[in-house]
């Protein structure tokens, strides 16, 4: 089951579940490109209102050149558009569509003139970005090279260069559509917003135990100030862009007004038992997303975020039914209620007559990302798995795996087997990696799959960043895709004894 048809089935859960007025609408994209060429692949990227991650289409161009695709949505989105086989004489790159629900945009791609034209109810938008292209510069992952004020400056500089470049590309074409202007301010109000939230978290972050240890119990001023020039509202897409960095900024607004309003104390993570519905209620109050100034849309997607992200997709109990019922508008608990059900359908164990037809499929002939995961536990039924997916590149998944001797060792005699999953990862460090942090142990698989289905695999469990840990029960159901890291050795044991408890 591909991405698409589980998005398309959660619209339709979330439609027969009557939650609220949830009516989902679509944004068709007509293509034509004018040499008709035949078997063009291309690569339609757009933003799930839900998992907070994208969703990918392949469209191929028929005898004509031409294909249609239907994007179900609750609301504006940015889609991206490029073409994979890069056509000869194609100068386009990749597209970026604001689209609204209901809406149609149709594109002329004139592969022999190089020349893209949009009709339609967004063209003017997507045409005058072709025509006057202006790329917004950020500071992204830079600020931590320099002190705090040093990066703040170099933010504010950035910001201020961009506004600048506007300024001059609307006096020179006078007739810009304003919503393409609106579109690239909202773009530069968004990259000052995350630059300079994350300069101020990491500096933070890097400095608090020093803070604490000086009997301070709130946040400095200096890192009050830095935050104070950050407009919350005008930090998100007016058309509704929802990204990775987006859900960046959530969690950063969230942690940094946690401490702003109810000090550094008490803010950690490690006296928490549990990491579902009282780690929202009291570490991240919902009060906390209350008092941002964003609008409601933006206000329900941190709410839907944080839940999904601290408690997973665990099973739904009374009192964060109570808890979600309260917070969220009756739309949003539909879309939610659905997306949560059809996880429940989707994780669930392989039926006998698929576990037989896996066993006899072998594992490189398999390119659906369910297929390939149930191919790949299938043999350690009866055992609970726990799951790294992880990359050599990625420093927190290195931290983690520092961990593994004790997380061994807490976990000794349980019914457990653990499999690594590398994402994208050279194989000469895989190998390295291996050795030393023991992935070869008794208990253990490592694995390194084509990127293709490693891919497939990470958009079925949903994956929102790395490291990501999932827990799959003995009968082969997943029962958590954001379950407790290694370093939280006792949260992992406890959840594995449950889940080993159940299975007798």
């Amino acid at each position: 089951m591909n991405k698409q048809t589980i998005i398309t089935i959660l619209f339709a859960l979330v439609a027969m579940a009557g939650q609220g007025q949830v009516k989902p609408d679509t944004i068709t994209i007509n293509f034509q490109l004018s040499s008709k060429v035949q078997g063009e692949k291309a690569t339609v990227v757009y933003p799930d209102f839900m998992t907070f991650d994208t969703s990918v289409l392949h469209p191929v161009t028929d005898s004509e050149g031409r294909w249609t695709v239907q994007i179900p949505t609750y609301r504006p989105l940015h889609i991206q558009m490029w073409d994979d086989n890069k056509i000869q004489g194609v100068v386009w790159g990749a597209l970026n569509l604001y689209c609204r629900p209901g809406t149609v945009a149709d594109i002329l791609l004139d592969d022999i003139n190089d020349h893209c034209i949009f009709t339609g109810e967004n063209a003017e938008v997507h045409n005058a970005q072709i025509a006057y292209p202006l790329k917004i510069k950020d500071f992204h992952g830079k600020m931590f090279d320099m002190p705090m004020q040093e990066a703040a400056k170099a933010i504010r500089r950035i910001h201020e260069q961009n506004h600048h470049r506007i300024d001059s590309l609307c006096t020179a074409y006078p007739d810009l559509p304003r919503g393409y202007v609106e579109i690239l301010n909202a773009l530069v109000g968004y990259g000052f917003g995350m630059d300079m939230t994350q300069n101020v978290l990491g500096h933070f972050s890097e400095r608090i135990e020093d803070i604490m240890a000086q009997g301070l119990t709130t946040m400095p001023k200096e890192y009050i100030d830095l935050l104070n020039e950050v407009e919350t509202h005008e930090l998100f897409h007016p058309q509704g862009m929802i990204s990775g960095d987006a859900v960046t900024y959530f969690r950063d607004v969230i942690n940094l007004e946690s401490m702003k309003q109810k000090g550094v104390i008490g803010i950690g993570l490690d006296d928490v038992d549990d990491m579902g519905l009282e780690l929202i209620t009291r570490v991240y109050p919902i009060t906390i997303i209350d008092s941002l100034d964003v609008s409601d849309d933006v206000r329900e997607m941190m709410k839907i975020y944080y839940y999904l992200d601290k408690c997973g997709d665990e099973m739904m109990t009374a009192e964060r039914d109570a808890f979600l019922r309260k917070h969220l508008k009756a739309n949003s608990y539909g879309i939610l209620m659905g997306y949560l059900e059809n996880k429940k359908v989707m994780f669930s164990a392989p039926a006998e007559e698929e576990t037989g037809t896996l066993t006899e499929a072998t594992l490189d002939s398999l390119t659906d990302g369910q297929k390939i995961f149930r191919k790949l536990i299938l043999p350690y039924r009866g055992r609970v798995i726990y799951i790294d997916v992880w990359g050599t590149w990625c420093g927190p998944c290195r931290e983690e795996m520092e961990h593994l001797p004790k997380l061994h060792e807490t976990l000794n005699g349980l019914p457990v087997t653990y499999m690594y999953l590398a994402n994208n990862s050279p194989k000469e460090l895989w190998k390295k990696s291996a050795v030393r942090y023991g992935l070869d142990c008794t208990d253990c698989v490592n694995l390194r799959l084509p990127n293709s289905q490693q891919q497939a695999i990470e958009e079925y469990l949903g994956l929102k960043g790395y490291p990501t840990y999932v827990l799959v029960a003995p009968d082969g159901t997943i029962v958590n895709n954001n379950a407790p890291r290694p370093s939280e050795a006792s949260r992992v044991r406890d959840a594995i004894q449950k889940l080993t408890e159940k299975s007798k």
